[in-house]
């Protein structure tokens, strides 16, 4: 999805600083002449200071996801929450503003609440994913940069996939999940127009408020299959989410679960 947004801004005129490791491969994005290419780490001050330098909006995604974020806490927080605290440590000194994608997993288990669940619900850490999560928010928030934090849902391209087993919700679940397209169309707009100091949900919308097993389905279903999923023996971090003021603010929300189904019954065809 990085190399996507990048894309995307890049397009739209945009210079565009892309930082990640070395071994990153960057060839979708490496000819475009208005993207400069940074190897480093995020760990590294020198290496985030000098990726920083003449730019008015830092739009920060590296992360370790899960199942990897589980593997190892120390790692996890290491990048998740360090690596955010030193963006935030570079970006003090200039003028520019972040945009930050964190992850709805930070609200905990909410399926025993009344939905759609909104910004301003408690945060809680059930795994290193989450808990790494809100350690990066705490720190834009404690830090002196003008942010927006983006909590975004689980996020699904129009690409043949496979579940994986256990999938990370119940049968009987409230899930909203986001076509991937809508997220770059989301990310693209609050670089280019920051709100300030805001914590946004972004997720699929009304038509993907949906159960697990209406969501496996529909996925099913446009890829003309026959077939089951093993279900998590407990509920996921996934819910449905208010999103009306993000939508205000982004308009990103553009395509529905069918509209998603048929785009990936195209590219399974």
């Amino acid at each position: 999805m990085g190399s996507l947004v990048v894309c995307a801004l890049a397009e739209r005129g945009h210079g565009v600083n892309a930082f990640d490791l070395p071994v990153v491969n960057f060839e979708r994005i490496e000819h475009l002449d208005n993207v400069k290419i940074f190897r480093g780490d995020l760990l590294e001050n020198r290496d985030v200071e000098e990726a920083c330098q003449g730019m008015d909006v830092a739009l920060h995604l590296a992360a370790i996801l899960p199942p990897f974020s589980e593997r190892d806490a120390a790692r996890t927080m290491a990048i998740n929450a360090t690596g955010t605290a030193n963006l935030v440590k570079a970006l003090e000194p200039t003028s520019s503003h972040l945009v930050f994608s964190s992850s709805v997993s930070v609200y905990g288990r909410t399926q025993h609440e009344a939905p759609p669940i909104s910004m301003n619900h408690p945060l809680q850490a059930t795994d290193n994913y989450s808990r790494s999560k809100i350690a990066a928010e705490a720190a834009i928030e404690e830090g002196h940069v003008p942010y927006v934090i983006l909590r975004a849902t689980g996020v699904y391209a129009a690409e043949p996939f496979e579940f994986p087993s256990p999938v990370q919700f119940q049968a009987d679940q409230r899930v909203e999940y986001v076509d991937r397209d809508d997220v770059v169309v989301a990310l693209v707009a609050a670089v280019e127009k920051p709100p300030k100091d805001r914590v946004l949900n972004i997720a699929g919308g009304k038509c993907w408020k949906m159960r697990g097993r209406e969501f496996v389905k529909g996925v099913f279903d446009a890829l003309g299959v026959e077939g089951e999923v093993n279900y998590s023996p407990q509920p996921g971090y996934f819910d449905w989410y208010d999103t009306e003021e993000s939508q205000r603010l982004l308009c990103y929300q553009r395509t529905s679960f069918e509209e998603f189904k048929a785009k990936l019954a195209k590219a399974f065809e």
